[in-house]
């Protein structure tokens, strides 16, 4: 019997590569350097594929793939990888995480070394065999004030060097309960307030819709003057042009990215020519501890899912029984876009999510179903970082108590469930559904409505009075967003109602602000699915 043919498209280490070749199951073709050509003319054959940042795995490339079953990310980010296209085709995709944490963390604070005592600078001048060391006067570390925005693994760490560093730090997670923060001993805050009273700030958070653009034009004016800026995690999360702007203005005493919007930056950028700004090329993993555990790790995933089909670290693969899938596969849709629309309407950490099956299909295994309600509740916070494999213990490490039961009692019933979530202070309720156009949300918090939790989604509270709707309409409209469909809920006449409004497009900070301002609206949201 052909031994499954393995792809190794670009650099890994020797120690993930041993690995593979030990197993003793594979056909294994090594090329440290692929070009896209000699990717298409072998990808047919290939049923395993190993990259690396340089490769590109997009829909053309899928749709040559007649044999491949896994592609493994060496390392974290998947942006060069189309998820979709190989989620329609059944090819399981899986990245490797968990090498680069110290890595990562120790770049930070090499980048915050850099900023505060200007080293490259000083180090490029001397190097043109000059001596200018008036120019190079730094800054001291200890007793300066460091904002950490996101408290996950890397940022954990980045704090843990940073007060060994004497230096004060803040940090914000709102989707880590404070009790099991507390251990860090930093005092917690909004970005808001971070980016007023940091004199550093490092970002350690997915690119998602609610990172993207922390520091931008529009709140250049209320940053702390001189603040100082690092990111090893995501280009975007920093607004590069409102960055350059900011330095020029004086707002912003200096910057150090290893990572970028587009990567390499265009050689037209601005952020070359600024003396003050620290530039590396991606090396928060480049480091040989960081590389031999990324190859280990990817190299395991590849040869237990050859072995016994476990796909660790999976971003598209759902653990479910092949004969259950055609009866739970929209459940399983359904429970993810609940669990987003979920983290979207809390407020706050959540503590416990309890959901209650009841009607026929409680004669499956449901416990899949949980799995994809967490996923979809963490990726609000965490986005590609949380997967089917990873979103229950992820879950555990915060605390988080998803519990499901079954009633046996409505077994011969129309398939539904219901959801109670818990944060410290507000409890959501839902029953939800699937229908012949797939799942919707059927109560929510003793509402009756029919919402299907997908797309762009305008969640108004309001005053039951009249005119209300033809005010949103109004407004949305001289704002050109269109509304494509509308869900209207009252639990009384004259009481609190609730309304949710489809749209076209997505609808900015500024207007929900603007929108809350009005003396009918109680509370005003935007969700995205």
């Amino acid at each position: 019997m052909a031994k499954p043919k393995i792809l190794i498209a670009d650099n890994l280490d020797k120690d993930g590569v041993d690995i593979l070749t030990h197993a003793g199951i594979f056909d294994i073709d090594y090329r440290k350097k692929t070009t896209r050509e000699e990717l298409e003319a072998v990808i047919g054959e290939i049923e395993g594929l190993i990259i690396r940042s340089a490769s590109k795995v997009d829909k053309a490339l899928v749709e040559k793939a007649a044999k491949l079953k896994v592609v493994i990310r060496a390392g974290v980010g998947v942006d060069n990888i189309d998820i979709p296209a190989c989620s329609q085709k059944g090819i399981v995709v899986m990245n490797a995480p968990a090498g680069n944490s110290i890595s990562t963390a120790e770049q930070a604070i090499a980048l915050l070394f850099s900023l505060a005592r200007k080293i490259p600078q000083a180090h490029a001048s001397m190097k043109a065999k000059a001596w200018e060391k008036s120019k190079f006067q730094g800054t001291q570390l200890t007793g300066k004030k460091l904002g950490v925005i996101g408290l996950g693994r890397i940022g954990k760490e980045v704090v843990k060097r940073a007060k060994g560093l004497q230096m004060e730090v803040i940090g914000f997670d709102p989707y880590i309960p404070k009790e099991h923060l507390a251990h860090l001993e930093i005092e917690l805050m909004s970005v808001e307030k971070i980016l007023k009273e940091a004199d550093f700030v490092t970002v350690h958070t997915p690119l998602t819709e609610m990172t993207k653009g922390l520091v931008s034009n529009k709140n250049l004016t209320s940053l702390k003057p001189g603040i100082r800026l690092i990111n090893c995690a995501r280009g975007g999360i920093y607004d590069e042009a409102a960055i350059i702007q900011g330095i020029k203005d004086g707002v912003i005493g200096g910057a150090a990215l290893d990572v970028f919007s587009d990567e390499p930056p265009p050689k037209t950028s601005e952020l070359y020519d600024l003396e003050n700004v620290v530039l590396t090329p991606h090396l928060g993993a480049s480091t040989d501890e960081a590389q031999i555990e990324v190859a280990k790790e990817t190299a395991e995933s590849m040869v237990a899912f050859f072995t016994t089909g476990l796909a660790r670290n999976s971003l598209n693969f759902p653990t479910i029984d092949p004969s259950a899938m055609d009866i739970l596969a929209p459940w399983f849709t359904l429970c993810a876009q609940i669990g987003s629309f979920i983290g979207q309407m809390m407020k706050r950490a959540l503590r416990e999510v309890e959901i209650t099956y009841r009607g026929s299909f409680t004669a499956l295994n449901l416990g899949p179903l949980e799995i994809a309600l967490t996923k979809g509740l963490l990726s609000v916070a965490m986005g590609s970082d949380v997967n089917l494999v990873n979103a229950p213990i992820l879950a555990k490490d915060r605390k988080l108590k998803i519990t499901g039961k079954k009633d046996s009692q409505g077994a011969n019933e129309p398939s539904m469930l219901s959801i109670r979530a818990i944060d410290e202070k507000e409890t959501l309720t839902l029953k939800a559904t699937v229908g012949t156009v797939g799942g919707f949300i059927t109560e929510l918090n003793g509402n009756s409505l029919e919402l299907h939790p997908e797309g762009n989604l305008l969640y108004i509270e309001n005053t039951d009075t009249p005119g209300v709707v033809g005010h949103l309409g109004t407004f949305l409209g001289s704002h050109k967003i269109n509304i494509s469909s509308m869900q209207l809920s009252r639990l009384s006449k004259g009481g609190a109602a609730r309304t949710f409004l489809g749209l076209d497009d997505e609808v900015s900070k500024e207007l929900i602000d603007e929108l809350k301002k009005k003396e009918f609206i109680v509370e005003a949201r935007f969700i995205k699915i």
